[in-house]
């Protein structure tokens, strides 16, 4: 039963036996009377000719209304004559209670009225509508808004558009597409052609977004909420956008909650705003808090005003009703559900009628809050089965009538007694009511029973039916619900009716039909004549809408009261407004004040659409990248998809390094029209900025690039609040930058811009620790650099493929006499071209130059192009093509005479030195940057003006040079073309003689004087500071041998000439990195401050007296080198000493600061290091061995962790123990401070972990969990993490402030035992297993495994984070520290020099040292340089495996472990090329001595032959499929043997053409465990040896005989043969062996005759010189030792070292005397000659090296050198490389540095 207050069920119910008719009529009365209602009569009458008040009212209801409205409506009244006036006298009929059935007549009327009433009702919501919509004139577009109702009408037509067809149930399919299915959006011819139009206009859309964006913040901002303002945000609610919604809502929430005078617009709106929600933009919190907002204020004021808990109550059942439709449940019962069923309990005491409806209402809809349905789910789910029930009815949706009605009723039966009307309920009041209880007591008390009733669900069904449009479907519903009779139900309907006619967003024909069934109901409806509270409140509502100021709705409502004799005393009071929703203002003020704002967006659409044409590219080929510049070329991703990748993550920096032409520049003008082509309004702005465009990008960079675009400032400003930008920043090396511009510009910073940084940068300008540079800085003091915001990618060289896509794609750009094939076929055939057009801007550059370079050219395999030559070709071809241009033309006389003289003067080299000129002056001018800004008025007088004035020469030259120009900004083309013309300065290309054409030929006698002159561009600036300028003058170098005399030329004229350092620096730097070597140079007294000589080669050279300052040795080879007398300050060999404390180091450690570097050692002792100069400060020892060392954050104290498993707190001031922690039982293997300096974490032994109070030294935790040995305790950057590796295998994460492990997060069994962690935190670096060790990264957040990092490492030692990047460094027992690069998992660099296993390994605070400590107690230093492509790392290169001259001498062969081939020349060490077929999977090569033959034998067994003389290939098979290993030719070229990895020995006769080598001695020897074969020079024998590590065998065969079965003779020898060789005669053998010593034996006795001793390794090659008198022999002591003598008189008379690894091949060159070649496991080729062997004065220069790879340094002499470092000097000494005392800084004792 309904508990309304005005009651709900009617006291009379026809044929009931309850009481006598008497009785009853007495108890309704009583009823009635309690109510205020007249007495009822026992007959029912029309309600024109009743008498009867129909509601009397208490004085406290007396009407509130104006005045106006009530006596409009009486006047009214009482002025129509239809409209009968009556009071309580008068009689209502003329006939009794008692009277009988009407006569026929009546009844005839009566049958009458029903028809006509059927026929009104027919009409009646006849036909659906569309839902209510706020209609206005629709703008034009780009037109000025005028009303807010016209955005929102706008706003909303894109809304519903953007409909999807697919989902449109329309006609026949209606009926089986269940209850809920979708409506198909309707629109008008208007609005349709509005929509068309408008779709096109993208702006226009995105405009009228940006509108009601900001009509939003102007609102949130606006401290007067009013209600014009209130309304006007309100209605843009459904159109809003999630984040805006949720905005508004918030601030709605706020404002209503902060209000201490309660508004009751503010509350309306509030709720108008969730009820207009769209699906998803409200969350349950959201309404639980309005709720909870609601009941505060109701408890606070019903008792105090009677209006605001009405609307309080309102506002509480419309939340609750949209609570209902989300499915909230989570409403807590005790907080929000028991309080507010309380509160509305508590309104039993308020006498309004419409408060305590409301009341009722929004106690109904509590009760279906806690449950899993709404109130509609619960009709769907009792009707046909459907269990899927409707959540929000939207405008896409239509309910099913049917089901509808269907579920009432089975809910209906469900819900039983609660909802049916009965006459006991009706009795049981009655009795109330006599035993003095009052009935209104009664149905309060029922207020809070908790009863779900059946009204409350019909009345969310008819707003739903309202809210679709379905107004048929709501009319059938009023007549049929099966609770239509019940006073509740009917209440609710009269509300709906009445908000539909005064909301004028329903169409005219809805507003009117819903007034005429208002009174249709009130007149004619059979179940709404029963209650007269219910006629009232009809009757009241019409009344009201009689006096409306809507003209449609008052003539109505007139109308329909014609037929409706009503008493005054009837209407009931109606205190508030009809209204459901806010009104539309009739001002928009919020929308005034945005329009006043232009809109941002114009101006990005005209910057997007200018960008947008001038980025058009046409070609474009997307490139592939790596990682970075330690990766290997092959493993390469698409750098678009890396750069989409990075901007939906959340780094902030990317770097995109690449060479010179790479293409980062058409990378990123790509990108930026990629993403300003799928910009829309609102997302983040694509901005290209080329940095040296900006004055001082360090400043403003952002803002700067706008203003230059011609943004205003209040866009600017706007902007930078409000918007996001990716911007892509091009040339940061041409800028000249150092800073890094994320920071400097403090970009992502409160208050700053938002911004995805994408930059990009040439390779060649990368300094030391370049990503400093571009890494955005930590959130934390902890971690300085984020490196989880930043990224880096390299872009990768053209591949085939994407070279022959260029090709094709530039073909069709202008007509061409070639096809694509052309192009390709000359690309691939001319030599080194396609190694050259890997680079995008050269491949450009080739293929203009291509047909000109061919034309008439018959041999294309003889055609040499290099770099430069294409930079030649092209300019040539450029101005070429602009000469004819010009001749074409029509010109003014003035210009074609200037044409004329720059014709005969030359075109070319005209426009050549204009260019040369121009770049001349750009780099004195600016330094470089390449682009100059030129406006007339201002820079007429300026350098500037000789360029770019309107002089006719200077305009014809300009317009004619390969520039570009933007506005008033000129540049070249690229960069590269920059820099090419300042080469020219240096190396002018058209001194070549008369004609005008590039060639060649050079004439160094005029360029003599040129490169000589003190002002000349050699002599005035620094090009070492121009990687690629050097580049184009190697270049010129190797092309021109003339042009390297005149740079020697240059550094020889500084030794008498001041003016000349620079150009002898820039002279001798260019030759370096031309590959000239300097080997026995006479350097004496040259003057080359500055110059770069890294990687130089300095065999024997002197530099007496020269001037070295800042010189940098990096990587150089200076062996036997004179220093005496130099001045060497500042002087550089990028390497550090190492510290020898003659005890095994156990631990290692710089403090924070980095000026204190602690090592802690096996005998207990702790020394400090100050490294500043790397002395000793401070000493200490304790009584047990120190394991574990660690720096306090505040550079002051050092934890210790002992054997005796003590910990203890060190003063590294005053070197006293402060605190001493015990504890654990166990060795303690590590220890940590956490970044605060409040906490110690130790790791022992005894499975423990401890944390400490460094203040106290009290112990805080103890940590259980490992099973085993606790290796390493580590804090993460923050403190709040603590992650321990342990023997056990596993590794686990600690809360150190509570002592407990983190139990979310668990890691497999990866067997980790020590473990590092990244800098940010994010990463563990883990060593697994123990012989074959690994690194293996994991992530510290989620367990996840990454990469492994393996290098053939075993026993790995230690491992750790570079505290600024993402390098890692270990150590192992191989005696090698590496460095990784944990990203790529790739090994960037190797460092070898350690003597013993190395235990422990660190970085320095910057990151730019390692320090490494091995057993022997060396610690060593390292350089960190990142900054190193992969083919420059420090990595360990291919060993070469064999080293042999050509018969001829002319050229070497090398062959190495990785199974390639590599051809030399012999004199100058430039490499040369080698057929493809014999390069690949090669396992052995061979020459034969009459330089007919070239052999290499393949993995599969096969031997490819070339014969050199007649180019004609041959390969030959053997029966097994194994590889060869080993090869040597007989003198004739007649014989080849063999011997392969199954120990079979072939012999191939090469005169047969079908031989296939027979098979020589046993197809299987068990003696054999390695092997190798070698013919006699006299060709009768050849020897192969067999061996074991006890055991060797030597067996000699004669080629010449049919039987090899069996040898000519075997011999035995103990220990292992290694190498072998004839001696020229053939009488003897020279063995190496594996005992370190070299036998000579004899091949007459069979027996050893002499043994040489002296190596210290095994012998891993040996070599008989042509002559026989000398000895080669290469071992495993990184030695080759040159041994002379006769037969039985041998000794060593020379030693050669210099090698890092194993020499494992020797080989005399057969043609020229003394110079013999050297193979290393280093992977060198290195060529020495032999001089003084005449006179007994042996000694061994170094003609070239093919691989240097580090600093060599031994023989230096530095008596009289000054300036020398002091670290310089130490590294010297502890490399033995200096045989005299240093003049200068005095050295520290011996004692001190070993």
């Amino acid at each position: 039963m309904s508990d309304h207050p005005l009651y709900q069920l009617d006291p009379y119910v026809p044929g009931s036996n309850s009481v006598s008719s008497t009785a009853r009529i007495r108890k309704r009365d009583r009823f009635r009377e309690f109510w205020g209602l007249s007495k009822s009569k026992t007959k029912e009458v029309k309600l024109k000719t009743s008498n009867q008040s129909l509601y009397s009212r208490p004085a406290s209801l007396l009407s509130t209304r104006p005045p106006s409205v009530v006596s409009q409506a009486s006047s009214w009244l009482s002025g129509n004559r239809q409209f009968t006036r009556t009071t309580d006298n008068q009689s209502a009929s003329p006939t009794s209670d008692n009277q009988s059935t009407p006569s026929t007549t009546v009844q005839e009327k009566v049958l009458s009225a029903s028809l006509y009433t059927s026929r009104i009702l027919e009409d009646i919501f006849d036909e659906d509508v569309p839902r209510p919509t706020m209609k206005t004139e629709l703008p034009q577009p780009q037109q000025r808004i005028k009303m807010t109702q016209q955005l929102v009408y706008c706003n909303a037509l894109l809304l519903r558009d953007t409909l999807s067809p697919s989902k449109v149930v329309t006609g026949k399919d209606v009926g089986r597409a269940g209850p809920l299915v979708l409506q198909e959006p309707v629109f008008d011819k208007a609005e349709l052609d509005w929509l068309e139009t408008t779709k096109k206009d993208l702006m226009e859309v995105d405009r009228l977004g940006w509108l009601a964006t900001r009509v939003v913040e102007q609102f949130v901002t606006d401290a007067n909420k009013d209600f014009t303002k209130i309304a006007e945000i309100v209605a843009l609610g459904p159109v809003l956008e999630k984040e805006h919604y949720r905005k508004l809502l918030s601030t709605f929430i706020k404002e209503f909650d902060d209000d201490r005078i309660l508004d009751v617009n503010m509350i309306q709106g509030l709720v108008q705003l969730a009820q207009d929600t769209s699906p998803g933009y409200l969350e349950s919190d959201d309404l639980v808090k309005i709720l909870g907002i609601l009941r505060v204020h109701l408890q606070g004021t019903h008792q105090q005003s009677t209006e605001h808990s009405y609307h309080l109550t309102l506002a509480v059942s419309r939340i609750l009703d949209v609570m209902a439709d989300h499915k909230v449940q989570d409403l807590d019962h005790v907080l929000e559900h028991e309080p507010l069923s309380g509160v509305l309990s508590g309104l039993k005491d308020s006498s309004d009628p419409y408060l305590m409806y409301q009341a009722c209402y929004a106690f109904q809809a509590l009760q279906y809050v806690p449950d899993d349905e709404s109130a509609l789910q619960a009709v769907w789910r009792h009707s046909i089965g459907v269990v899927d029930g409707l959540v929000k009815v939207t405008a896409v949706f239509r309910l099913d009538l049917a089901s509808v009605l269907e579920g009432l009723r089975n809910l209906q039966d469900v819900l039983g007694g609660v909802i049916s009307v009965t006459g006991s309920v009706y009795e049981g009041i009655c009795s109330l009511m006599e035993s003095g209880r009052g009935v209104l007591d009664s149905l309060k008390d029922g207020l809070g029973s908790g009863q779900k009733q059946l009204w409350y669900p019909a009345v969310k069904a008819a707003y739903a039916f309202a809210q679709a449009g379905q107004l048929k479907d709501l009319k059938v519903l009023i007549f049929e619900a099966p609770c239509r009779r019940d006073p509740l139900f009917q209440w609710g309907i009269c509300q709906l009716l009445s908000e539909i006619v005064v909301d004028p967003a329903w169409v005219v024909s809805a507003r009117q039909q819903s007034v005429t069934l208002l009174g249709h109901l009130c007149q004619h409806g059979q179940d709404w004549g029963q209650d007269e509270s219910v006629k009232a409140w009809m009757l009241t509502i019409i009344t009201n809408l009689c006096a409306s100021s809507d003209q449609t709705v008052s003539g109505t409502a007139r109308s329909v009261m014609q037929d409706v004799t009503v008493h005054q005393n009837a209407l009931i009071n109606h205190p508030y407004l009809l209204r459901a929703r806010l009104p539309l203002p009739s001002a928009s003020p919020l929308l005034s004040k945005v329009q006043n704002i232009q809109y941002v967006e114009y101006d990005l659409h005209k910057f997007r659409s200018q960008r947008l044409d001038e980025a058009k590219l046409p070609v474009y080929i997307s490139p592939m990248a790596k990682a970075n510049l330690q990766a290997h070329d092959d493993e390469l991703f698409p750098l678009k998809e890396k750069v989409q990748e990075f901007l939906t993550s959340e780094r902030q920096v990317m770097l995109v390094l690449g060479g010179s032409g790479a293409g980062k520049s058409t990378f990123n003008k790509h990108l930026e029209s990629e993403l300003l082509r799928t910009y829309t309004c609102g997302s983040p702005i694509p901005l290209f900025i080329n940095l040296p465009t900006i004055d001082r990008p360090e400043k403003d960079l952002i803002g700067e690039h706008l203003r230059t675009n011609n943004f205003s400032e209040e866009h600017i400003q706007e902007m930078k609040q409000y918007r996001q930008f990716v911007i892509i920043c091009d040339g940061y090396d041409e800028s000249q930058l150092t800073v890094n511009l994320h920071t400097a510009n403090h970009f992502n910073q409160p208050g700053q811009w938002n911004v995805k940084m994408v930059i990009s940068c040439r390779t060649q300008f990368l300094g030391q620790d370049y990503r400093s540079r571009f890494m955005p800085e930590g959130s934390s003091h902890y971690t300085r650099q984020a490196t989880d915001l930043f990224q880096q990618a390299v872009i990768a060289p053209f591949s085939k493929r994407q070279i022959e896509d260029y090709v094709e794609k530039y073909v069709p750009l202008e007509p061409r006499n070639w096809t694509t094939k052309d192009y390709m076929d000359r690309l691939i055939t001319i030599p080194n071209l396609m190694d050259l057009v890997k680079n995008p801007f050269l491949l450009s550059l080739s293929l203009e130059a291509l047909p000109g370079v061919t034309e008439g050219k018959q041999d294309l395999s003889a055609i040499k192009i290099t770099r430069v030559q294409l930079y030649d070709t092209f300019v040539s071809h450029w101005l070429a093509i602009n000469s004819l241009r010009l001749q074409h033309n029509t010109l003014m006389r003035e210009d074609r005479d200037m044409l004329d003289q720059l014709l005969e003067a030359g075109f070319i080299s005209m426009g050549v030195d204009y260019a040369t000129r121009l770049a001349l002056a750009i780099f004195e001018h600016q330094e470089g940057n390449p682009v100059v800004q030129y406006i007339h008025v201002k820079d007429k007088n300026s350098w500037k003006a000789e360029f770019f004035g309107p002089d006719p020469e200077a305009r014809m030259l300009r317009e004619s040079s390969p520039l570009t120009r933007t506005g008033s900004q000129f540049r070249f083309l690229h960069r590269s073309l920059l820099e090419y013309f300042l080469s020219c300065a240096v190396f002018d290309p058209n001194i070549y003689g008369n004609n005008d054409d590039f060639s060649t030929r050079f004439d160094p006698a005029s360029s003599n004087s040129a490169l000589l002159e003190a002002n000349g561009t050699l002599f005035k600036r620094n090009l070492i500071t121009e990687p690629s300028v050097i580049q184009f003058l190697c270049e010129r170098v190797k092309q021109h041998p003339d042009f390297e005399k005149q740079l020697l030329a240059v550094i020889n004229q500084s030794k008498t000439d001041p003016s000349a350092v620079t150009a002898a620096a820039n002279a001798i730097t260019i030759l370096i990195r031309a590959g000239v070597l300097f080997n026995g140079a006479d350097l004496r007294g040259i003057r080359i401050a500055g110059a770069d000589l890294s990687e130089g080669q300095f065999d024997c050279a002197q530099f007496q007296g020269a001037d070295l300052r800042g010189v940098n040795f990096a990587r150089s080879w200076l062996r036997q080198v004179d220093f005496g007398d130099a001045r060497m300050d500042g002087v550089r060999f990028w390497e550090l000493p190492y510290l020898n404390e003659r005890v095994g180091v156990n631990a290692v450690a710089f403090s924070p600061d980095g000026k204190l570097f602690a090592v802690a050692l096996r005998d207990g002792s702790l020394i400090i290091y100050d490294t500043t100069a790397w002395t000793r400060a401070y000493q200490h020892k304790e009584k047990s061995v120190v394991w574990s060392i660690a720096f306090s954050p505040n550079n002051q104290h050092l934890a210790l962790g002992s054997m005796n498993g003590i910990c203890r707190l060190w003063d590294t001031v005053s070197g006293e123990t402060l605190l001493v922690m015990e504890g654990h039982t166990d060795w303690v293997r590590s220890v940590a401070f956490s970044p605060c300096g409040k906490q110690i974490a130790s790791a022992s032994d005894d499975r423990t972990i401890r944390l400490w109070s460094s203040e106290t030294g009290e112990c805080l935790f103890v940590l259980n969990g490992h099973e085993r040995s606790v290796l390493s305790v580590v804090y993460s950057a923050d403190g709040r993490r603590l992650v321990s590796g342990s023997l056990d295998l596993t590794i686990r994460v600690w809360d150190p402030e509570t002592g407990t492990p983190e139990a979310d997060w668990v890691t497999p069994l990866v067997g980790a035992s020590r473990m590092a962690l990244s800098a940010d935190g994010r990463q563990f670096a883990l060593i697994t297993g123990f012989r074959d060790s690994e690194i293996r990264l994991v992530d510290a957040i989620t367990g996840e495994q990454g990469l492994i990092l393996k290098n053939d490492t075993e026993w790995l030692q230690g491992v750790a984070f570079s505290p600024i990047s993402e390098l890692i460094v270990s150590s192992s027992k191989d005696k090698t520290v590496r460095l990784w690069d944990s990203s790529s998992g790739q090994l960037i660099s190797m460092f070898s020099g350690h003597r013993h296993r190395i235990n422990t390994c660190t970085f320095s605070p910057d990151g730019l040292q390692i320090a490494s400590g091995d057993r022997s107690g060396i610690i060593r230093l390292w350089e960190v340089n990142t900054n190193r492509s992969n083919s420059m790392t420090q990595k360990r290169a291919a060993k070469v495996r064999t080293v042999a001259f050509s018969p001829d001498g002319q050229f070497v062969i090398s062959y190495y472990n990785n199974n390639t081939i590599q051809r030399w020349d012999s004199s100058t060490g430039a490499s040369g090329p080698i057929p493809s077929s014999f390069t690949i999977d090669v396992y052995s090569v061979a020459l034969s001595p009459n330089g007919c033959w070239f052999a290499s034998a393949c993995g599969d067994g096969s031997i490819h032959l070339l014969n050199v003389q007649t180019d004609v290939e041959r390969v030959l098979f053997g029966s097994s499929s194994c590889q060869v290993v080993d090869m040597s030719f007989s003198r004739c070229g007649r014989w080849l043997v063999s011997h392969d990895s199954l120990r079979v020995t072939r012999l191939w006769d090469l005169d047969s053409i079908d031989d296939q080598g027979k098979v020589v001695g046993e197809m299987a020897d068990q003696y054999s465990g390695g092997g190798s074969v070698v013919f006699s020079p006299v060709g009768d024998q050849f020897a192969v040896r067999l061996g074991l590590s006890f055991l060797s065998r030597l067996r000699l065969f004669d080629p010449r005989v049919t039987d090899h079965r069996q040898p000519l003779k075997e011999m035995c020898l103990p220990g292992m043969l290694l190498s072998m060789d004839y001696s020229p005669d053939g009488q003897r053998l020279v063995l190496g062996t594996g005992a370190s010593s070299i036998l000579l034996w004899d091949l007459q006795s069979y027996r050893p005759h002499f043994k040489l001793e002296g190596h210290t390794g095994a012998v891993l090659s040996v070599a008989y010189s042509p002559c026989g008198k000398w000895i080669l022999s290469g071992s495993q002591d990184k030695s080759v030792r040159l041994w002379s003598g006769e037969v039985d008189s041998w000794s060593c008379v020379a030693i050669v070292s210099g090698f890092s690894e194993a020499i494992t091949s020797v080989a005399w060159n057969p043609a020229v005397s003394m110079e013999f070649v050297t193979g290393s496991d280093d992977g060198s080729v290195r060529v020495w000659r032999i001089s003084g062997a005449e006179t007994g004065d042996v000694s061994i220069r170094m003609r070239w090296s093919s691989y240097i790879g580090q600093l060599y340094v031994v023989g230096l002499t530095f008596k009289g050198a000054v300036g020398l470092s002091p670290l310089s000097e130490r590294l010297l000494i502890q490399r033995d490389a200096i045989n005299e005392g240093v003049e200068g800084d005095d050295l520290e004792p011996r004692e001190e540095i070993e």
